[in-house]
């Protein structure tokens, strides 16, 4: 799976290998030797902040990429999502990034939208909103536009009565 990216490496062509990673990254989310190497290359090309988003759940991460993580991702549900996980890594992961990630959801228990809950797609909120609090923005959004297409409609047949 990652020998590909280490034979772009070895050439020295480190942008296919990133796309490699990036497309690796999303079809295996849980993989954290694909996260380990995709923090790795980052790394090396100077992307600290991103060598602190995928190097969150290793236990080879330095405190400027954990810094520079959090300083792209401010808001802890921010960083929390920018993780792309789908299942609780807790159990195959080392005790300082089991540190990290328990610190973490714990700072986004304390934000909107909550606390945090793993769910087959990955962490959400405990408390989602309530199914229709967006009826009622649909509503407040679509009402105006009904009222203005029908007076408008209302003026047409007016003028066309006026003219015939």
């Amino acid at each position: 799976m990652l020998a590909r990216v280490e034979a772009d490496l070895r050439r020295g062509h480190s942008h296919p290998a990133m796309q490699r990673l990036a497309s690796l990254t999303a079809t295996y989310p849980d993989d954290l030797d694909v996260r380990a190497a995709r923090a790795a290359l980052c790394r090396q090309v100077g992307n600290i902040a991103e060598a602190g988003r995928w190097g969150f759940l290793t236990e080879d991460i330095s405190r400027a990429e954990l810094a520079a993580f959090e300083r792209a991702y401010p808001a802890a549900w921010a960083r929390l999502r920018a993780l792309r996980l789908v299942a609780d890594p807790t159990d195959r992961i080392g005790p300082a990034a089991r540190d990290r990630l328990t610190r973490l959801t714990t700072q986004a228990a304390g934000e909107p939208p909550g606390p945090v809950v793993w769910t087959a797609a990955g962490p959400a909120p405990a408390d989602p909103a309530p199914p229709g609090r967006d009826a009622w923005w649909a509503l407040a959004v679509v009402a105006p536009i009904l009222m203005v297409c029908g007076l408008a409609g209302l003026g047409l047949v007016t003028a066309l009565r006026w003219v015939f």
